[in-house]
């Protein structure tokens, strides 16, 4: 896989992140969205408790959508399984003819 650099600011630094081309896109959102919730927050309060903060809010919200994911993922293999069910039952009554 061939890998390139992207140029990124967050919280007014410089960066060069080596990343795939296909990840540039994602990783430039990534970086406005950081820097976006930072220029939300506080401006009062340091810039190191600023950005502690937003990775705070972000590995919360990291774990609510692993959460909310696995909960989606158990509710759709017992609807597999119930789908598959009513299949066996529906060809067993199909051998009953």
């Amino acid at each position: 896989m061939q890998k390139n650099t992207v140029a990124l600011t967050l919280a007014g630094k410089k960066f060069q992140v080596p990343c795939a081309p296909s990840d540039a896109p994602d990783l430039l959102l990534a970086a406005q969205a950081v820097n976006d919730a930072l220029h939300k927050s506080n401006p009062n309060l340091p810039s190191e408790t600023r950005l502690l903060m937003l990775c705070l809010n972000l590995s919360y919200e990291l774990l609510q959508a692993d959460r909310f994911t696995k909960s989606l993922e158990s509710e759709v293999s017992a609807n597999l399984r119930q789908v598959q069910r009513m299949l066996e039952e529906q060809k067993g009554e199909a051998g009953d003819d």
